[in-house]
Formats: C-alpha cells, structure tokens, sequence
C-alpha cells in the first residue's frame, strides 16, 4: 500500500502545473501504468489501486487542460508498442476508467469506417480534362499535411469535447489562423508554410463539426 501511495503521490506532483504534467508526460503514462499492472495482477491491492487511480484522474479534469491532457494520455495508452503484457494492463485501464471513454469512441469510429489514408493519397491523380495530361501531385507532402491536420485534429477535440467547452473559443483559434493569411496572394503559390496553416484549420472545422454533430454520442 506504501508503494501505491507513493505512486499516487508522484502522479499528483506532475499535475500541479500545465508546464510541468507536459514535460513530464511520460513519467505520469509510466506512473499510472504501473498501477495497472498492480491493479491487475494484484487482487489484494485491486480496489485501492482503481480508487487511487480514478482519484488522480479526477484531479486532473480539475484544470482546464486536465481533458486533452488525458484525452493524449488515452491514445497513448490505446496504441501502446511496448510489450505484450504492458499492452494487456494498458486496455484494461481505458476500459476501466470512463475518463477515456472518448478515446474508445474515437478509436471505434477509426477502427470501422476509414480507409488507410496512404492509399487514398497514392491513387489519387491529377488530370487537365483538355488536353489530357497527367500532372504530378506531391504525394508525400499531402500526407505530411494530413499528419498535421490529424495530431490538431485530435487535440482539439481532446480539449473542447468536454460537455463545459465553450465552443466560442474553438472558432476563435480557427479564425486566428485564418486572418492571419489575409490577404491571400495566390498569384505567388502556396508554400509548405499555407500547407500547414490550412492543415490547422481544416483540423478546427473538422473538430467543431464532429462536437456539434456527434459529441454526444462520445459521453454515452
């Protein structure tokens, strides 16, 4: 019981700040894994295990970035490529806890409906219905970006799917990319840096419009 404590300790010492539980996000995922090995393969110590476990994730949706704080640790623990037994203990933890439940949904909805993204790019091709020619298309770059749209993707919705979020602020971070591009000079191309920036606003229309049309049914 000492040793859960002192878990729950340390985890509780990452949280007490924003700077701090992301420097150190590493060492929490280590810390609350550690528990679940305990939790699973302990059955003495189960209960306060899950108790201390469910008490530090609590506390972190105390603070404001305490949702995609452990939205990213859920992912993180969904897609674990360490060992075998370390992959075992980290599905019973996000099937334990609802403080991941979103991050089931999410992997659900992925798991059922979406074609791998490499091979939606590499059959895509590019025709001048004129003449008839062929163009080239910057495959890599296009999943480059999609990369970009797919990590803020999941981020904001981490952070704004909580039922509290004001969704005002969402728009705003969306609008702050796109003023930021006025006036646009299309005479001059887009470079890697618009790349970017529409992959970031496409990934806030894409969060908005996922919250607005399905967010619910990520807190059943």
């Amino acid at each position: 019981e000492d040793e859960i404590e002192s878990l729950g300790t340390k985890a509780r010492e990452i949280l007490k700040s924003k700077h701090v539980a992301q420097s150190k996000k590493d060492d929490f995922r280590r810390i609350v894994v550690q528990m679940g090995f305990v939790m699973t393969e302990l059955n003495t110590f189960k209960l306060i295990t899950k108790d201390t476990i469910c008490n530090i994730l609590e506390e972190c949706l105390q603070y404001g970035w305490g949702y995609s704080y452990l939205f990213e640790l859920g992912l993180s623990l969904q897609r674990n490529e360490c060992s075998e037994d370390e992959s075992r203990v980290c599905q019973v933890i996000i099937t334990e806890f609802s403080h991941f439940k979103e991050v089931l949904t999410m992997v659900w909805n992925e798991e059922t409906s979406q074609k791998p993204v490499e091979d939606t790019v590499h059959q895509i091709v590019q025709e001048a219905i004129s003449n008839g020619y062929t163009g080239h298309i910057e495959k890599d770059e296009l999943l480059k970006c999609f990369d970009i749209f797919d990590e803020n993707y999941k981020m904001l919705l981490g952070e704004f799917l909580h039922p509290e979020a004001d969704l005002n602020n969402l728009v705003c971070h969306v609008m702050n990319f796109v003023n930021k591009q006025k006036p646009i000079q299309c005479e001059t191309g887009w470079g890697g840096a618009m790349n970017s920036t529409i992959s970031n606003i496409l990934a806030g229309v894409f969060a908005l419009f996922t919250i607005l049309k399905s967010g619910a049914s990520y807190h059943r």
